[in-house]
């Protein structure tokens, strides 16, 4: 079949913009985003250093000197193109003024997340000429792909500002809705790209995961809101402390973490046995009882870690297969 090269690289752009989830919970988890000071290299090197006698004695004072300057470049952008209240916020956060010490272990971390981010490029990038052919038999295809590498490529100048920001909580919020879009968009392409139709799905299925989409996604905005919430926090503060620095936007996060599990469960209970939604929304229920067990923990300094590692990852594979399961209910491309 001529679209099976298409359909591949497709899954692959998926999975690997998945990933980029993966390793991001992970760089998050170990405060590893500002483990390189610098973009695209790291320290200045394509390939990290192993050891902070690699570098200069003043390296925390250049580098912190060279995002400066490169932050300086972009507020004035952002001026120019009328987001003078963006700009400002940037040159008041505190944040940009701060310096890092070098650490191998979180240097590489964000090395490997970068190179991650350098490959999954390379691989949309194939994608979409691959999507090429499909301009005039099935023109969706090409649009939804266009779309996802767009997205990909303006993930990768986000990422590239977190950096010079300093991790500034709202644009590190908007890095990780542009990879929620780019991915909605290679699924959206894979629907159409696919020569045969869904098996017919009944209006109360329909219904449901819709209502389950909606909830899915007030919810991840609700968690980067917490997210952002929780990086203001003081390092060190009981779980009590913690819940009321994030007032109310933590409780509004937990009620509808369990109002999602209860429609998972719904969703899973109602579909018809034996299809491809039953078969993910098993899955979309394991995952919202995992995302509710391992949200808690981030709150204790032991568990700190691990826990944003799998809560962050469990929530976007919930997004994820929700809106796959929700391209079913769309009818395929019929050429006029």
């Amino acid at each position: 079949m001529k679209n099976i090269a298409y359909l591949k690289l497709n899954w692959l752009s998926i999975f690997l913009i998945f990933m980029l989830f993966v390793i991001g919970g992970l760089v998050r988890s170990t405060g590893s985003g500002m483990g390189c000071p610098d973009w695209p290299k790291c320290f200045g090197e394509y390939i990290p250093p192993i050891s902070e006698s690699e570098l200069p004695a003043d390296y925390e004072a250049y580098f912190k000197d060279q995002r400066l300057k490169k932050t300086k470049r972009f507020t004035a952008l952002l001026d120019m193109i009328g987001f003078d209240e963006k700009a400002d916020a940037i040159r008041n956060d505190t944040q940009v003024e701060q310096s890092h010490k070098f650490n191998v272990v979180k240097a590489y971390i964000e090395y490997i997340n970068r190179l991650l981010g350098a490959l999954t490029g390379i691989v949309v990038f194939i994608c979409f000429l691959l999507s090429l052919k499909y301009v005039r038999s099935n023109p969706i295809v090409f649009w939804y792909t266009l779309a996802g590498f767009i997205f990909v490529f303006i993930n990768a100048l986000l990422g590239a500002i977190v950096v010079h920001s300093n991790l500034i909580g709202s644009i590190v919020t908007i890095h990780f809705i542009a990879a929620f879009a780019s991915i909605c968009f290679f699924l959206l392409a894979r629907r159409y790209a696919r020569v045969h139709e869904y098996n017919t799905v009944d209006k109360k299925t329909k219904q449901v995961g819709l209502v389950m989409m909606v909830l899915s996604t007030i919810q991840v905005i609700l968690g980067a809101e917490v997210r952002e919430l929780y990086d203001l926090l003081p390092t060190l503060g009981t779980a009590a402390a913690k819940i009321d620095g994030m007032y109310p936007t933590i409780q509004w996060h937990a009620a509808f973490g369990a109002i999602v599990l209860v429609v998972s469960i719904y969703q899973f209970i109602t579909a018809q046995k034996g299809t491809f939604i039953s078969q993910y929304s098993r899955w979309i229920m394991l995952m919202c009882i995992g995302q509710i067990l391992w949200g808690p923990m981030a709150l204790l300094e032991s568990t700190e870690s691990i826990s944003k590692l799998f809560h962050i990852t469990l929530g976007a594979g919930i997004f994820v297969l929700q809106f796959y399961i929700c391209t079913s209910y769309l009818r395929q491309y019929k050429k006029a």
